[in-house]
């Protein structure tokens, strides 16, 4: 119907413009006696009258266009599962409704993969510490700093990691230090929560963030975000996330629940990482 009525459109727009050229055609070429005054008159308000209406009609027609690609985009990526997308680094309202805290729920998972995952887990310790206080299991994924030596000495080669923490391989090191620390840090406070990293191999994957959220056993509630980065670039200097979310108590209450979970991709990406999980079993 939409499409209908947008070929309607262009229609009524193509047929004013062929009726001002024609009335056009006849000021100018045909002689002014050929016409008394009043219907001379008349040609010039109605051609007048159409070539405003061609030119906002058709401006209209533009605008409209691209306001029906948007809205028929955003409901595509809505059944996607995806809600928003922003620069890759996370503000303090998305690190609030990742990590928890100030007013924010505590997420009962929280999963990561990356390639080594370094500067993250570094500048959100704080975070992660606080949400293990709060129940909250932690599971890493990174690139195994032996296994895949070849893979990340060629992805240093392609970005080259000249930081404070070093190559890819010396940050993979780097970050079993750091998730050891925490583990130390929970077993010294006793806490309820946990954390572990196991290591994928030759898996190149986008670095993406899921914090899961079970209110029950029938009411689960998956975020995500998906960093998506040129490779030859780091995450800080040039990529955008892309944000989801799967709530099955929302699905519920639709009819078209299983076609909804099919095309969730928020659901796919949290099935994905349970699989490489799996398989990289230390």
């Amino acid at each position: 119907m939409k499409k209908r009525k947008h070929s309607l459109t262009f229609i009524v727009l193509l047929s004013s413009l062929v009726v001002v050229i024609i009335i056009t055609s006849l000021l100018i070429f045909v002689k002014r006696d050929k016409f008394n005054d009043a219907f001379f008159n008349i040609l010039y308000e109605i051609n007048k009258a159409l070539i405003l209406t061609t030119i906002f009609g058709t401006i209209t027609k533009l605008i409209s266009d691209e306001i029906f690609k948007v809205k028929t985009n955003d409901t595509k990526m809505r059944q996607l599962g995806i809600h928003s997308i922003g620069e890759g680094k996370l503000d303090k309202k998305q690190t609030r409704i990742m990590f928890g805290g100030k007013g924010y729920e505590y997420p009962s998972e929280l999963k990561f993969c990356f390639i080594s995952g370094v500067v993250f887990i570094k500048v959100f310790t704080k975070n992660i510490i606080e949400a293990i206080k709060n129940g909250c299991h932690v599971k890493i994924l990174i690139a195994d700093p032996i296994k895949s030596h070849d893979y990340l000495a060629r992805a240093n080669t392609v970005n080259n990691q000249n930081g404070e923490y070093g190559s890819y391989i010396n940050q993979c090191h780097t970050t079993i230090q750091m998730v050891e620390e925490i583990k130390n840090y929970i077993k010294e406070h006793d806490l309820t929560g946990s954390i572990e990293v196991r290591h994928y191999i030759d898996e190149y994957r986008y670095n993406f963030r899921i914090a899961k959220f079970y209110h029950n056993l029938n009411d689960e509630v998956i975020k995500a975000w998906i960093n998506f980065q040129p490779i030859n670039k780091n995450a800080i200097d040039q990529s955008l996330t892309v944000i989801g979310n799967y709530d099955e108590e929302y699905l519920k209450d639709t009819n078209s629940r299983v076609s909804r979970e099919s095309n969730n991709i928020v659901l796919s990406l949290d099935e994905s990482f349970d699989m490489l999980w799996d398989i990289y079993k230390k």
